[in-house]
């Protein structure tokens, strides 16, 4: 362990879940989110000479995402992610037996065991390794508070311990300070979701069916109220419906972005497409008149097209390169081990997707490989995506990820799908407004949400807190039920 390095020894967990329900339908491939519970870790550690603080992390409990295989139910997944958290923390508690250790250590014995049981007990890597990273992110959090340093500092000084050359050899000299901003980014872009349901203009709603809570509804409800930049826009690989959705999209951003300022879109596949050359053909014809050049020529990169149990096969080496003369391509849902990042860079995929849920440490090492890899792209993408990061855990700690490592903007649709801090308890409204009044706004009687209008996040509140930029006060444990206690009924879903 370097001498930098901090060694602390867990002691003690909880988990807890919050319910939390769309203001309007959330569409990501075929799978439509209406309601998720939103997981709280909160663990114990103890630090040298004794102190002891408690870290957090959060995340939501998303269906379809962690686990694409046909004939399973949201029950199933929330099922597995809980069973996924539960392991880790009788893992981690077994290792603190062994005596304190730094975060690094400790995690690279956690995420072999997750994956090991993910196996067994046919999960998928990206299930197992949610457990792994939901007590990694509460561990470096609080050892942030034990030593009063933020992310970014925990990383430089390396008080956290972090290896890379005993994980992947062509990081050997390689340190994880090399993956940061210079400094951290004190505002981050967000880059508004288009789901597969959401309504672009007014005539997509019936009268009966329009929100009127105080937040837009529709695209261009956004576009007209929010000074927004960046789109994320999902595809559903049926060419004639993708065409017709993006040519409206287009027409609509083209309206209400000044000719004079740039807008940047990103097109999501959501790994729908089974056969490669369909996205080949829509790109085509995309780059040949079916949307405006402007829009065609905003286009950043496709994320995930490809199922995972094929994206990542020799197979798709041609195709790969085909698609990649038209736009980039990069891996979010496939990035499930270690070994996903490399493996997609051999293919000629351009870089990869951050999310909070694969965990800091793994972010970290993935941006060595960008640079460091034998295949490393020669334009490498490293882009920042969502998993419906929602008040206050997730999305305080997730913005301050981001901004430390220099993921410029962001996929956000927390703030879209939800209606900020509605189901939060008064005691945490009355925080987050109190401590992060550049970041949240009391927008009605009884709203209290996230300030978008510029189309930028102020996180500059964020990154100088210590470790993941949560504070106690802004989470109210009373309000957020034990797992144990906890049932899949109170979702009240079908």
């Amino acid at each position: 362990m370097p001498e930098s390095a901090i060694a602390i020894r867990p002691v003690a967990y909880e988990i807890r879940l919050r319910n939390t329900r769309t203001r309007i339908p959330f569409r990501y491939g075929p799978t439509v989110l209406v309601a998720c519970p939103i997981a709280h870790l909160f663990v114990t550690v103890e630090g040298p000479g004794g102190a002891r603080v408690e870290g957090l992390a959060g995340d939501a409990l998303a269906p379809g995402w962690y686990d694409k295989r046909p004939n399973r139910t949201y029950r199933n997944d929330i099922d597995e992610l809980s069973e996924t958290m539960r392991e880790a923390g009788r893992t981690l508690m077994a290792l603190s037996e062994t005596g304190p250790r730094s975060v690094f250590e400790l995690w690279r014995d956690l995420v072999p065991s997750q994956l090991e049981w993910a196996r067994k007990n046919n999960c998928t890597d990206m299930t197992g390794n949610f457990g792994a990273s939901m007590f990694e992110r509460a561990l470096i959090d609080a050892t942030g508070k034990l030593t009063g340093k933020t992310f970014h500092a925990l990383v430089n000084e390396n008080m956290l311990g972090i290896d890379p050359g005993a994980v992947k050899p062509y990081l050997k000299g390689w340190q994880a300070r090399e993956a940061l901003a210079p400094e951290p980014l004190k505002k981050v872009f967000l880059r508004h979701t288009v789901g597969g349901l959401d309504p672009l203009t007014a005539a997509d709603v019936p009268a009966a069916e329009i929100v009127k809570d105080g937040l837009p509804h529709t695209l261009e409800d956004y576009l007209q109220a929010q000074r927004l930049r960046y789109f994320k826009l999902k595809l559903r690989c049926d060419e004639a419906f993708d065409i017709d959705r993006l040519r409206t999209i287009a027409a609509l951003l083209d309206k209400y972005v000044p000719a004079n300022e740039p807008y940047h879109v990103t097109l999501d596949g959501n790994e729908v497409y089974y056969e490669p050359e369909k996205l080949t053909q829509l790109l085509a014809k995309l780059s040949s008149g079916g949307v405006s050049k402007r829009f065609y020529d905003s286009i950043l990169f496709v994320e995930q097209p490809f199922p995972r149990q094929k994206a990542l096969e020799d197979s798709l080496r041609d195709e790969i390169s085909k698609i990649s003369k038209y736009k980039s391509l990069i891996v979010d849902e496939s990035t499930e081990n270690l070994e996903s990042v490399p493996r997609a860079l051999e293919l000629g995929y351009a870089g990869f997707a951050i999310k909070s849920c694969k965990g800091p440490i793994k972010a970290l090492l993935e941006k060595g490989a960008m640079v460091r890899h034998p295949k490393r792209p020669a334009n490498p993408i490293v882009s920042g995506e969502d998993m419906t990061n929602q008040p206050v855990v997730p999305l305080f700690e997730d913005l301050t990820v981001m901004a430390t490592l220099g993921v410029e903007h962001v996929e956000r649709n927390g703030h879209h799908f939800f209606r900020g801090m509605s189901v939060h308890s008064d005691a945490e409204r009355a925080a987050v407004l109190a401590q992060q009044p550049n970041l949240y706004a009391r927008k009605g009687p009884d709203l209290v949400a996230l300030r978008t209008e510029t189309g930028a996040l102020d996180v500059s509140g964020l990154v100088v807190r210590p470790g993941l930029g949560v504070l106690a006060n802004e989470v109210d444990r009373s309000a957020i039920l034990p797992l144990d206690e906890w049932k899949y009924e109170s979702l009240g879903l079908k």
